[in-house]
């Protein structure tokens, strides 16, 4: 009773858990960006949203299909095709104000250019390629309502970084309206990336390039507006797209530092380092996009290139491969990173925002409790397979409503802890009530194993309809093993030490008959039945058997050792195997039955064990056994071929070499043996005899002491060397 109570309560307890940690993961999106990079908690929030931010990527470049993709925004690419056409590294500052001349020909109303000047251009003679781009810049900014923003980053520590901004950039500040003393993160401006003062002082804009990758090194989130002493500007994606509407847009700071820029259509949450999360729409496959070599070569009037460019908003990258421009993105692992800001501009033209944290965070806990309620619901009854179903139905349908709906709407539901959530809960529940089966189940096994051999048991409990009276064919190996001279070894012993020893010795035999997935069929006295193959098939069934066979035999000494120092009789025993098609099931009364094999095969394993002390063998093997195991594995020397009582058909036996029999021992004798039964076979019997007789000068070998003695006899008398002078026929058991 104690024992069920305390198991229900570590089941509740564990599902409160898994419950409460799902519920503080799916949190964590709005306590995130409150708690200092330093610290522990943040970085353990860290690790938990990373899971939740693969998910969100894996169902993000599921869901680019029907996303709102503007017409007013064109790529110009400096791609590969472009460099190698143009054959100079770096591009040539003519090159850049021919490019921007094209731009302004072919009516492009903003320039982004995710290109960074902060060295001056060689001067060859009295031409200033600088001078000549600037001029460039200020024809287009010249037009009505054009404007150019030249890229710059952020400093990463004091030595690398400006001291204060130039007075040019107040020109593109972006309104902000904080709380008091309340600012999103500070920032310093990258010294040795800043444009040189020379395009500065052009009057173009200036735009902040920079992005944080997330603590897997993926760029999901962009510097919307940055910080620098408390005056803020944007980036080139925020600046373009103002430049663009003509239009300012004011940014509202709150007192936990977080921020939010309001638009006519949207709501767009910026967190306390000046980031917003981007809503990526896709690659170069969503936007127009030409190749720079091919604006520089196109003719004025030429119309694809108006209707690329014309009234656009123009971001200018790199593509290539070798700029070194790649980041990895959700929807690309080496996405071009003007791509973030073309996405980013998107976003802001299109209103495609995602929905605020909250809501996202209200929803995530709707989907997570009513996943759970269902799912307790179906555990009411009881049935593992309708748990099963249940659960996977749970999966399936958060993830199509999620896809279907939530995803298209911008809303960020926290799938993975849901899902995470789900599984561990289905997994807690599914384990303990295997573990009450299992009790249950050992309960039987305890009972049942004193009985019968363990795999026996378990294929009761997998399939109790084969508790019944009955049997099926089944190709097996079976063992008989018995004790040489047990009567008079009983007749020297007490009856507590005849069933210590006996003991001893059954116990250690029906270890290694179950360590290699023998069946325990009965005990007989001193002798043991076992056999390989049922009730379960375990593959070479006879290999099993006879390497059982050999540790049975190799034992021995270690057991008799310990009868010596008793002062008690030693055992010598003899085995025999025989592999085919028996009878198996159980055999009995529909109330007493016990689980045996019976059959021809069985009768002929028992002869063979009956033979070793004929032969003076410990394993002796049938040539059905021999076709089924690897000789390579298993050592075997013929013996004979035997008609065995009840039989009328001779069949050929052998013995299998264990580890300390005198031929493994020296294995010339063993290839001696195996030379001299050739002989045998091939009735040259005279010089059989000569090597059968040198084996015997190093060991006194009964089998080989029969074989001789054939050997002399056919030599006196050859008319008895006929067809089966090499079978000898039985007329005991």
């Amino acid at each position: 009773m104690i024992l069920n109570f305390i198991s229900k309560s570590i089941r509740s307890i564990g599902l409160f858990f898994i419950i409460f940690f799902a519920v503080y993961s799916i949190f964590t999106s709005l306590f995130i960006q409150n708690i200092h990079s330093d610290s522990i908690g943040y970085r353990f929030l860290n690790y938990i949203n990373s899971f939740e931010n693969r998910f969100y990527d894996y169902r993000l470049r599921n869901n680019l299909n029907n996303t709102p993709v503007s017409k007013d925004i064109s790529l110009l690419k400096i791609d590969d095709y472009s460099l190698n056409k143009i054959g100079t590294w770096p591009i040539p500052r003519t090159d850049h104000a021919r490019m921007i001349n094209q731009l302004r020909n072919f009516g492009a109303k903003v320039v982004a250019l995710d290109i960074m000047y902060p060295e001056k251009a060689p001067v060859c003679g009295n031409d200033s390629p600088d001078q000549v781009l600037v001029k460039a810049f200020k024809d287009f900014q010249n037009d009505d309502g054009k404007r150019i923003f030249l890229a710059y980053s952020t400093g990463t520590n004091k030595e690398d970084s400006l001291e204060t901004f130039p007075d040019e950039m107040l020109n593109d500040t972006v309104d902000v309206f904080s709380a008091p003393n309340v600012n999103t993160a500070h920032r310093t401006l990258g010294r040795y990336t800043f444009p040189n003062d020379l395009f500065v002082k052009s009057n173009v804009g200036l735009a902040s390039i920079s992005k944080r990758e997330d603590e897997d090194g993926v760029f999901r989130n962009y510097l919307l507006m940055l910080n620098i002493d408390t005056v803020y500007f944007g980036s080139l994606g925020f600046n373009a797209w103002e430049a663009f509407t003509g239009k300012k847009h004011q940014i509202k700071i709150y007192q936990d530092s977080t921020a939010e820029l309001k638009t006519d259509k949207g709501v767009l949450e910026i967190n306390d380092m000046g980031e917003a999360k981007i809503r990526f729409i896709g690659g170069l496959e969503k936007f127009a996009h030409v190749s720079l070599f091919d604006l520089l070569k196109a003719d004025k009037n030429d119309p694809k290139m108006f209707e690329a460019f014309k009234d656009k908003m123009v971001f200018v990258g790199s593509t290539a491969n070798g700029a070194h421009d790649l980041r990895s993105s959700p929807i690309d692992a080496k996405m071009p990173g003007v791509l973030s800001h073309m996405n980013m501009a998107n976003m802001l033209l299109t209103n495609y925002f995602f929905k605020p944290v909250n809501k996202s965070i209200q929803f995530s806990l709707f989907v997570l409790a009513l996943g759970l309620i269902i799912f307790f619901i179906a555990q009411y009854f009881g049935s593992a397979l309708l748990d099963l179903v249940v659960i996977h139905l749970i999966l399936g349908g958060a993830y199509a409503v999620d896809h279907y709906y939530f995803f298209p709407q911008g809303y960020e539901i926290k799938l993975f802890s849901c899902f995470f959530c789900f599984i561990s809960c289905y997994t807690w529940n599914t384990f303990f009530k295997f573990s009450e089966a299992s009790k249950e189940k050992k309960q039987i096994k305890g009972t049942f194993a004193r009985y019968v051999a363990p795999t026996i048991v378990d294929e009761m409990l997998k399939d109790p309809d084969k508790l019944h009276v009955g049997g099926s064919k089944k190709d097996i190996t079976c063992l008989f093993s018995d004790v040489r001279d047990f009567t008079s070894i009983s007749e020297g012993l007490t009856a507590t030490e005849l069933a210590h020893s006996l003991n001893t010795y059954m116990g250690q035999m029906t270890d290694i008959v179950f360590e290699t997935k023998g069946t325990l069929d009965k005990y007989i006295g001193d002798a043991i039945v076992a056999f390989w193959g049922a009730p379960l098939e375990i593959g070479n069934h006879a290999q099993q058997a006879v390497e059982g066979a050999i540790r049975m035999i190799e034992l021995l000494p270690t057991i008799n050792e310990e009868f010596k120092k008793l002062g008690r009789p030693e055992f010598n025993v003899g085995v025999g195997l025989n592999s085919g098609e028996c009878n198996v099931g159980n055999m009995g009364s529909e109330r007493i039955f016990s689980y045996t094999a019976l059959g021809d095969n069985m009768n002929l394993g028992s002869r063979l064990e009956s033979l070793c002390k004929y032969y003076g063998t410990q394993i002796l093997i049938s040539e059905n056994t021999l076709a089924r195991i690897d000789q390579k594995m298993i050592k075997v020397r013929p013996i004979d071929k035997v008609i065995v009582k009840g039989r009328t058909k001779p069949v050929a036996i052998y013995e299998v070499m264990h580890g300390w029999h005198p031929m493994t021992k020296n294995p010339a004798l063993y290839d001696y043996y195996q030379t001299a039964w050739g002989l045998f076979q091939a009735k040259n019997f005279q010089a059989a005899m000569n090597i059968f007789e040198e084996i015997l000068k190093s060991f006194d070998d009964k089998a080989t002491k029969r074989v001789l003695a054939l050997c002399q006899s056919y030599l006196k008398n050859p008319e008895l060397a006929g067809a089966d002078f090499d079978v000898t026929k039985m007329t005991e058991k």
